[in-house]
């Protein structure tokens, strides 16, 4: 766990001022999240999926600045926690990476848990966290440990082909569980350390 600070420019060139964001870095079974928890600009809205239009459609290079090189990596998943609207949520959260924000991340969510925790705001219990793609229940331990309840998962397509170039035809499931996924049990190469690149 760190708590650290980073810093995102103004997007107008003629004003280049910096904005401090507060960060706390944590890692899930070695899986790393960065949440942010003050600082930047209002994403606040009563539905989290407005929030997450927000990053995407004003603020974005603020996603970047968090989560890309130089101060971040391609793994690295961010979590812009957020006011939530019921009550009865722990706070709303808007999951983000490299490439866009997300609807949803199990591992960044156990990011938040422990964030959380470690800040002194949730204790022992069942917690709700709002996302985008709706309310999703975790239970915290007296160890530490935490255990999540995601939104309902569906395959919508089975054994699509995809070419991929310099590969040939992989074939796979498509899946929603928060985000979209390409599930297969085909691989072109080897799964070894030694093709990792290549994977």
């Amino acid at each position: 766990m760190r708590d650290a600070e980073s810093w995102a420019l103004s997007p107008l060139p003629w004003a280049l001022t910096m904005e401090k964001l507060r960060i706390v870095d944590s890692h899930s079974a070695g899986e790393p999240t960065r949440v942010v928890i003050a600082g930047g600009p209002n994403l606040q809205h009563a539905d989290p999926k407005v929030s997450r239009q927000r990053l995407i459609e004003k603020y974005d290079h603020y996603r970047r600045a968090v989560v890309c090189e130089p101060r971040g990596s391609d793994v690295l998943v961010g979590a812009w926690l957020l006011p939530a609207a019921d009550p009865q949520h722990a706070c709303a959260v808007v999951f983000f990476n490299n490439v866009g924000a997300l609807g949803m991340c199990g591992h960044g969510l156990f990011g938040v848990i422990e964030t959380l925790r470690h800040l002194g705001r949730i204790g022992p219990g069942r917690h709700r966290f709002a996302t985008p793609v709706g309310v999703v229940e975790a239970v915290l331990d007296r160890s530490g440990e935490a255990q999540i309840s995601n939104v309902p998962a569906r395959r919508t397509q089975r054994q699509i082909a995809v070419e991929v170039p310099g590969y040939g035809s992989v074939r796979g499931d498509i899946a929603w569980g928060g985000n979209w996924f390409f599930l297969s049990d085909q691989s072109p190469l080897a799964l070894e350390m030694a093709h990792t690149e290549q994977l």
